[in-house]
Order: structure tokens, then sequence, then C-alpha cells
């Protein structure tokens, strides 16, 4: 959490809304009851999103949990987060609308492969001030169960994360990455999926998102200031994707937090004319 802080982009607010939710997430990961029979483990991948087990008990609590650390700690929370939660409550009472109709949502547009626009349309136009509130607390509550999920599936079906997998989907769900990482001194390509937070090797020169392998149609860019993290670039899909390179530098990934800290990469390559090709961690 220090390198956010250090992050002039990402203002304190926005930091301690993140370092508090990593905690209760942290807290509620124990426990977990996942239904994964019927799973059917001989297909690759293995479980569309929309059949991804949910232990609805732990994502009501935590969703709970996040909103009320949200209002206890107003002071420190960005105001927008604040005024949604108070929002949400309001349209769950009168509009009939739930969490779990939200989840349901956001699984759906990840199984038909849509990242395009809102998130959550029809709920973000009933809280037009705060457009990423809700994806951002609907997913960072069902984190820890599909994490847990998706690794007991891998572990089921024998999915070895070391293995070059041919493609950039995730072998566990389907979904496209949205952050990349290179380890080792050979520089070997991890892709951290945006669904189930799955780790997998793919091949090092290749689009994550259409697995072209021209070198004309590939490009990469990084910026100053910007040290470990790069930008590859697919002229093909016309899409980019970020990649953690730490490799040089004394300090370890965290994925869903590098994301947020290398925000100035992503405005960079929309400048470019290039598209995002997955919902980041959060959702958003």
């Amino acid at each position: 959490m220090e390198r956010l802080d250090s992050r002039e982009h990402l203002p304190a607010d926005l930091s301690a809304l993140l370092g508090k939710t990593a905690l209760l997430q942290a807290e509620n990961t124990g426990g977990l009851q996942l239904d994964l029979s019927g799973i059917p483990l001989s297909q690759v991948p293995v479980c569309s999103p929309l059949n991804f087990s949910l232990d609805m008990k732990n994502f009501k609590v935590l969703t709970a949990r996040i909103m009320e650390a949200i209002l206890d700690e107003r002071d420190v929370m960005p105001a927008s987060m604040v005024d949604a939660v108070v929002q949400f409550q309001g349209v769950v009472e009168k509009k009939g609308l739930s969490f779990e109709q939200a989840w349901n949502e956001i699984q759906t547009r990840f199984a038909g492969g849509d990242f395009s626009g809102p998130v959550l349309k029809k709920w973000e136009e009933q809280i037009p001030d705060a457009p990423s509130a809700l994806p951002f607390l609907v997913m960072a509550a069902a984190a820890p169960s599909i994490q847990a999920a998706g690794r007991a599936m891998a572990e089921a079906k024998g999915i070895d994360p070391e293995q070059i997998h041919a493609g950039g989907a995730c072998p566990v769900c389907g979904s496209p990455p949205y952050m990349l990482e290179l380890r080792g001194k050979e520089g070997q390509r991890f892709a951290h999926c945006s669904f189930c937070r799955f780790i997998y090797r793919i091949r090092r020169l290749a689009c994550a998102c259409c697995n072209i392998d021209k070198a004309d149609q590939l490009s990469n860019f990084t910026a100053e200031g910007e040290s470990g993290f790069q930008v590859e670039t697919c002229a093909e899909c016309n899409t980019y994707i970020k990649t953690i390179d730490f490799r040089e530098l004394d300090r370890e990934a965290f994925a869903p937090l590098n994301d947020l800290e290398s925000l100035p990469l992503d405005m960079l390559a929309a400048n470019y004319g290039y598209k995002r090709m997955a919902f980041s961690a959060w959702c958003i």
C-alpha cells in the first residue's frame, strides 16, 4: 500500500479504500463452502464464469462488511463511494434489486466476453454519480470465492500453471487476462485471469487476446516514471495489456494493486487508440 500512497494519480482516500478492502478479503477467505459437483473436468476451459460456485453466505457477509467499513470510516474514504453505499441501500430496498443480481450480471458479461461500456448498466442508471462503485463492491466481495473455486478446479483438472498454454485465455474459466507478469531470468510470461484470478503461463511472443504471433503486429512501450511496467499492444485486434516486470527491482508483484499503480499507462494506451482487453481486477 505504501507504493499506492506515493502515486500522485491515486488519492489517499482511494488507497484507504483498497487497503481496507484487501484486509477484509483476507479475513474472509477461510471456511468457504464451494459446490464443485457437476463441473465437467474433461474440458478446457473447465468452467464458464456463469457456472462458477460462489459461497453466497460469505459473499453477503463480505459485502456487508465492506459497506459497513466504508460508512464507519467515511472521513478517509472516497466521498463518491460513501454516497454510493447509502444509495445502494435505498435501491435495494425500493427497487427490488439485489447484490446477487448484480453478481449474475457480471458473470454474464464475462461469459459473453463483453468488456465494453458500463459493467452494470441497469444499476448504474440508478446511481449515476458513482458508476464504478457497485462493480467494485460486488467483485471485491466475490473475489475470495471465485479465486478459491478457480484454484480448486485447476487442481482437480491437473492444470499446471507452469506449463505454457497455447492461447491467452484462462484455462480454468476462459476469461482474458487483465495483467501479465514476467518472471525468472528468461522472462517467463504469466497471465493473471480477470475473472477467477488464476495465474498461468502463456507464450512469450503472442498477443494475449487474439493469440497472433506476427512480430510486425505486436509492439510495446513504457513511460517515464513507470519503472517495472510496460504496455503490450496488438495492431491485429487493437487491444493492449500491461505487463509487470520487477525482475530487476526489489519488489514483489501483486497484480490487483499494481494494476491501479500503473494507471497512467492505461491513459496513454487509450490516447494511442487501443482498448483494454478485460476489466481490471476491481471490475472497473
